[in-house]
C-alpha cells in the first residue's frame, strides 16, 4: 500500500509539474512526450550473451547520447578503399540500452517513437522482444510497448540497430554516391497518452492529422482538417474534438467542434473545415506565415489527448508562359541540393544544425532545397516552413532498384514520408523517380494516392530515360553540360554544376531562366559531403572522399559562390569581393546588386564597370562584375553605385602572412544544451594582421578545452590536431552533464592562439513543454445591427430592433452588455434591400440618427484589453461617405478623441463599397472590469445622418 501511495504521489507531482510548464491556454490532456536522447549505453558490434536481458551487465559499454554515430570517421573517410556500393564499410550492428521510469496511468498507452534508425531495428523491453522495423533507415516509426512496461518502475530498453548491407532495404543493395552511416542518428521519444487518442500519421492514409487548404484566395482561404482518433478501450466512448485554428500571435481565430460515439477498439476520422477571412495571411518565401491547428480530444467532458500542427495558406501551379506560379505570381526557384551528413559525425546531427543550415540557405536568398536523395529530418522541414524555403523531397534511392520485396519496402517508406510531412507548406514536390533513371510508375501512383495536391518529379538524367516528364508532373533533370531542353515539358534542373567563383552557377541559372517552361535551378551542391569511390576505375571518375564544389564547405563555411547567390537573390544592398580561392589568375570577381562597381587598389581607381554583359549571364538579375586585374599585393575596395549614388562598399586585403587564430562557434543564437545530445562546431580561422582568412594556410591546429564540455574525438580520426581547409580548421564540442561555460583554445606553431567561450543550458526532456506556445482563446463577437427585415451577415450574431426599447444587447459568448443611446431619436433600417462589397450585409442596414452623437456603452466588460471595430456605412444619400467621424473613447486609460482615418479613400456610392468593407473605425479599449467603457461617435459634417451597422469585439493581449 505504501509503495502504491508513493507511485500515486509521483504521478500527481509529474502531472502538476507538467501543468505548470505549459503556457496559457495550452491543454495536453493525458499525452506526454519525453525526449530520450540522453543517457544511453552503447556497444559496437553484435553481442551474443543476452544483451536484451534486464540484468545484463552493460557497465563496460560506452555512455552516449542521441543523435549518435557508432563510428566517428576521418574527414577523408579513413581513406577506405571501398566502392560506393558500400558492402562492408560502417556496415555494423549497434546495440543500445537505456533504463527509464514510466510514470503513466494504468489505462494509458505507451509508445516508443524513433525519428529514424540506420537501418533495420529490433526492440526489446524488459527482456521481451516487442518487434522489429526493417523497412527503411530514413523514415520514422514507432512501437506500442504498453503491454511490456512496468509503470512507476525502472524499465530496460534494448535496441539493435542493424546497418548491415541489405538486399531489400533501399537504397541498398545498389551503389549510392552517399554514405550509409549507422546507429540511432535521430531523436527518440517516449510517448504516453489516453486509450482514446490520435494515432500516428504514418499508420494509414486516414491517420493522425491531415491538413489541406482546398481554397486559397488572395484575401481568404479554406482549411480542411482530418483528425483520426482511435478508441482502444473496451467500451464505446462519447468523443468530442475541439479544434482551434490559431494565428501566429496565439489568438484563436476559428473554433471547430465535432462529437461522435466511437465504438470499442474502433477509430473515427473527424473532418472539419473553416474559412479564414479575418487575420488572413498567405505563406510564401517572402512571408512564411504559419497558422497553428490545435485539437483536444475529449472523453465525455474530460480532455484525453491533444495534437498540434502548423500549416500555411499557399497555392501553386505550373502555367505555360509563366512557369511556377505561387499565390498567383510567377516565381523562379533557385536553390541547392542537400545531404544531411557532416564530416566525422556522419548523419548524427542535432536539430540545431538542421535549423542553422536552413538559415544559411535562406540568408543566401535561396528559395528551394532538394533533399537528395532520401527523406530528411523533421527539424529541417520545420525550419524551411518557418523561414520560407520550398522543398523537393524524395525517398531513398539512387540509380538502381531491387526486387518485389525491395519495392514493397520502398513503397512503404514513400507513404510514411508523405504522411509524416504532408502538412508542411514548404513541400511542393515529391520525388517519383529514381535518380539518374527517371520516372517510376509505382512511385508516381503511390505519391498521387497519398497526396494529389502536390507535384511529382521524375529525377531524370540526360543520358538515360525519357527526355520529358514522363508520367510525372515535372521533368527534373541533371545538367552539368549543356543539356537540350524538352520540347514542351515543365522542367527544373534539379542538379547543375557549381564553382567557387560562381561562373558555372551563373551559366546554368541564366540558361534555365531563359525558357518559361523552366522554373527552377538547383545547384549540386549545397554543402560538400563525404562519398566513397565509384565502382568505375578510370581517370574520369576518380574522386576525392569529400566533394569540393558545394556552396558551403563540408563544415558549412560559405565559399565565394555563396555571396554571389546573395547578390542575385537578396534585396538588401551588397558588395562582396571574392576571396583568393576565386579572385585569382588575373581576375577579380565582385558580387553586387548595385548598378555599377568602382574598384580601387590601394586607393587608386582600377576601373568602374557595369555587370558582366556575357551572353551566358543574360537572364540574371545581377551578374557578377569581373575585373581583369592581376592582384599581387595591397588592398582592394569595391564601391557600389545605384542611380549614380554610393550605396555600399567592401574592402579586402591581399592575404598576408599568417598571424593569429580566431575561434568562433557555428551557432550562437540558440541554446546550447548540455549532456551531449547537442553539439557545436568550433571554427579556428587562420588570419593575417588585417584579419583576412588565409585561404592558402596549411596548418595543423591543436584544440584544447576547459569547463563543462568535451571535444568529439576518439584519437583515431585525425580530428585533433585538425588540418585547415581554405584557412579554417574545425572540431566539434559537446556539453557534459554539468552546466556551465566551455572555453575552447586553438593553437598552431608560430601563430598567436585564439579562444572562445560558450555556455550550456539544461535540456528539458518534456517535448510538449518545449514546443508549446500560448493559446489565447478569447471569443470574437461579431454583431450585425439592423431593422426588422435586415439581411444578417453570414456567421454574425443578429441584433434586430425598431424602437428605443431595442437599444440593449447581450453578447452571448461572454455575457457582455452593450447599450446604445443618442441625444436625438434613433432610427432603424432593415427593409431587405442590399448593397455591394465585402461585408455587404453588415453595411446594408443598421441604426442611425439624423444629427448629434451615438453613444456605445459596455457597462460590464471584464478587465482586459480589447479591439473594437464599429461599422458606420450610411445608407441614406444625405451624407457623403467619408472618414469625417469623430470618436471619443472613455476607458480605464482615460479619455481620448480622434477623427477616424481608417479608410484612406472616400466612398462615393452608398449602395456599394467596391471591393472594400463598409466604412469602419478601429478602437483599442482598456477595461478595469468595474467602470463602463463608453465610445461616442460624432459626425463632423454639419448635415447628414450618422450610422452604426454592427461591430466586432475581441480581447487582445
Amino acid at each position: 500500500m505504501k509503495k502504491l501511495q508513493t507511485i500515486i504521489i509521483v504521478l500527481l507531482l509529474s502531472s502538476s509539474i507538467k501543468a505548470q510548464q505549459l503556457p496559457e491556454g495550452f491543454n495536453a490532456g493525458d499525452r506526454t512526450k519525453t525526449n530520450l536522447n540522453i543517457g544511453w549505453k552503447f556497444h559496437l558490434g553484435d553481442v551474443t550473451n543476452s544483451p536484451t536481458a534486464i540484468d545484463f551487465d552493460d557497465s563496460s559499454w560506452k555512455n552516449v547520447s542521441v543523435p549518435h554515430t557508432p563510428q566517428l570517421v576521418s574527414y577523408e573517410m579513413d581513406s577506405i578503399k571501398e566502392t560506393w556500393v558500400q558492402e562492408k564499410y560502417l556496415r555494423d550492428i549497434s546495440w543500445y540500452r537505456k533504463k527509464i521510469t514510466i510514470n503513466a496511468k494504468s489505462t494509458d498507452k505507451v509508445f516508443l517513437e524513433f525519428e529514424a534508425v540506420h537501418n533495420a531495428t529490433e526492440l526489446w523491453v524488459n527482456g521481451t522482444k516487442v518487434g522489429e522495423y526493417a523497412v527503411n533507415g530514413y523514415v520514422p516509426f514507432h512501437f506500442d510497448i504498453t503491454d511490456y512496461v512496468h509503470l512507476g518502475k525502472e524499465n530496460t530498453i534494448a535496441v539493435k540497430a542493424d546497418n548491415s548491407y541489405s538486399q531489400v532495404i533501399a537504397p541498398d543493395p545498389d551503389r549510392t554516391d552517399y554514405v550509409k552511416f549507422g546507429g540511432l542518428y535521430r531523436d527518440v521519444y517516449l510517448v504516453t497518452t489516453n486509450n482514446l487518442h490520435v494515432n500516428y500519421n504514418w499508420e494509414d492514409f486516414d491517420a493522425g492529422v491531415h491538413i489541406t487548404t482546398p481554397t486559397v484566395n488572395k484575401h481568404n482561404g479554406t482549411v480542411t482538417i482530418k483528425t483520426t482518433v482511435k478508441n482502444e478501450n473496451s467500451t464505446t466512448k462519447k468523443t468530442k474534438i475541439i479544434t482551434n485554428v490559431i494565428d501566429k500571435d496565439g489568438y484563436v481565430i476559428k473554433k471547430l467542434i465535432s462529437e461522435i460515439d466511437i465504438a470499442a477498439n474502433a477509430k473515427h476520422t473527424f473532418r472539419q473545415s473553416a474559412t479564414i477571412e479575418d487575420d488572413y495571411h498567405l505563406w510564401s518565401p517572402d512571408s512564411p506565415y504559419l497558422y497553428r491547428v490545435n485539437s483536444i480530444i475529449y472523453d465525455g467532458d474530460s480532455p484525453a489527448d491533444f495534437v498540434e500542427n502548423t500549416f500555411g495558406f499557399r497555392k501553386f501551379s505550373l502555367e505555360k508562359g509563366k512557369g511556377f506560379v505561387l499565390n498567383g505570381e510567377p516565381l523562379f526557384l533557385v536553390g541547392a541540393n542537400r545531404h544531411q551528413n557532416y564530416p566525422n559525425i556522419g548523419d548524427a546531427i542535432p536539430n540545431s544544425f538542421h535549423y542553422n543550415e536552413a538559415l544559411q540557405y535562406k540568408k543566401a536568398g535561396m528559395n528551394i532545397i532538394r533533399l537528395s536523395h532520401y527523406t530528411q529530418d523533421d527539424a529541417f522541414i520545420q525550419a524551411c516552413d518557418e523561414l520560407g524555403i520550398l522543398i523537393y523531397e524524395e525517398p531513398s534511392t539512387w540509380i538502381e532498384w531491387g526486387g518485389d520485396t525491395w519495392f514493397d519496402n520502398l513503397e512503404k517508406a514513400t507513404r510514411t514520408m508523405i504522411r509524416n510531412h504532408r502538412n508542411h507548406p514548404s513541400i511542393i514536390v515529391w520525388g517519383a523517380g529514381i535518380n539518374h533513371r527517371g520516372p517510376v510508375p509505382r512511385m508516381q501512383t503511390v505519391a498521387k494516392e497519398e497526396d494529389p495536391f502536390r507535384l511529382t518529379a521524375s529525377a531524370s538524367a540526360p543520358w538515360d530515360g525519357p527526355k520529358n516528364e514522363g508520367i510525372t508532373d515535372v521533368h527534373a533533370t541533371m545538367d552539368y553540360r549543356r543539356t537540350e531542353f524538352p520540347e514542351s515539358a515543365f522542367t527544373m534542373v534539379m542538379e547543375h554544376g557549381s564553382s567557387p567563383n560562381s561562373e558555372v552557377n551563373q551559366f546554368h541559372i541564366s540558361r534555365y531562366k531563359g525558357n518559361k517552361n523552366n522554373f527552377a535551378a538547383i545547384t549540386w551542391l549545397g554543402a560538400d559531403y563525404n562519398h566513397l569511390q565509384p565502382d568505375i576505375v578510370d581517370a574520369q571518375w576518380s574522386r576525392d572522399f569529400v566533394t569540393t564544389y558545394g556552396v558551403l564547405s563540408a563544415y558549412r563555411v560559405p565559399k565565394p559562390v555563396y555571396y554571389w547567390y546573395q547578390s542575385e537573390l537578396v534585396p538588401k544592398p551588397i558588395v562582396h569581393i571574392a576571396d583568393e580561392t576565386a579572385s585569382k589568375d588575373g581576375k577579380v570577381h565582385v558580387f553586387s546588386n548595385c548598378q555599377e562597381i568602382a574598384l580601387y587598389h590601394n586607393g587608386e581607381l582600377i576601373g568602374k564597370q557595369v555587370p558582366d554583359n556575357d551572353l551566358t549571364k543574360i537572364n540574371l538579375d545581377h551578374p557578377s562584375f569581373t575585373f581583369k586585374y592581376n592582384w599581387k599585393e595591397g588592398s582592394l575596395k569595391a564601391i557600389g553605385y545605384t542611380n549614380g549614388e554610393k550605396v555600399t562598399e567592401f574592402t579586402r586585403h591581399k592575404e598576408g602572412k599568417p598571424h593569429h587564430i580566431q575561434v568562433a562557434y557555428n551557432i550562437n543564437d540558440k541554446p546550447f544544451y548540455a549532456e551531449g545530445s547537442d553539439v557545436r562546431l568550433v571554427y579556428a580561422s587562420i588570419l593575417d594582421e588585417n584579419d583576412n582568412v588565409i585561404t592558402s594556410a596549411d596548418y595543423d591546429v591543436q584544440f584544447s578545452i576547459s569547463g563543462a564540455g568535451e571535444l568529439i574525438d576518439n584519437g583515431k580520426i585525425y580530428a585533433n590536431p585538425a588540418p585547415t581547409y581554405n584557412g579554417v580548421a574545425a572540431i566539434y564540442v559537446k556539453g557534459t552533464q554539468d552546466l556551465g561555460s566551455i572555453t575552447v583554445t586553438a593553437k598552431a606553431t608560430g601563430l598567436k592562439s585564439g579562444k572562445a567561450t560558450i555556455n550550456t543550458v539544461k535540456f528539458n526532456t518534456n517535448e510538449i513543454a518545449n514546443n508549446a506556445k500560448p493559446i489565447y482563446d478569447y471569443p470574437i463577437s461579431r454583431v450585425d445591427i439592423g431593422g426588422e427585415k435586415q439581411l444578417v451577415q453570414f456567421e454574425w450574431n443578429e441584433w434586430t430592433g425598431n424602437t428605443d426599447n431595442d437599444l440593449n444587447y447581450t453578447i452571448k459568448e461572454t455575457n457582455t452588455q452593450v447599450e446604445i443611446s443618442a441625444d436625438e431619436k434613433i432610427n432603424w433600417l432593415g427593409n431587405g434591400t442590399s448593397m455591394l462589397g465585402d461585408l455587404s450585409f453588415v453595411g446594408t442596414d443598421g441604426l442611425f440618427v439624423e444629427k448629434g452623437e451615438i453613444h456605445f456603452k459596455l457597462p460590464n466588460l471584464k478587465a482586459g484589453r480589447y479591439a473594437l471595430e464599429t461599422f458606420h456605412h450610411a445608407r441614406k444619400t444625405d451624407i457623403k461617405l467619408t472618414n469625417e467621424i469623430e470618436v471619443t473613447v472613455h476607458d480605464a486609460d482615460g479619455s481620448f478623441t480622434r477623427t477616424s482615418d481608417d479608410h484612406i479613400v472616400n466612398y462615393y456610392d452608398n449602395n456599394s463599397s467596391g471591393e472594400r468593407q463598409p466604412i469602419s473605425i478601429n478602437s483599442t479599449l482598456e477595461s478595469d472590469g468595474t467602470n463602463p467603457v463608453i465610445l461616442k461617435f460624432k459626425g463632423k459634417n454639419e448635415k447628414g445622418s450618422l450610422w452604426l451597422n454592427g461591430f466586432v469585439l475581441k480581447q487582445i493581449k
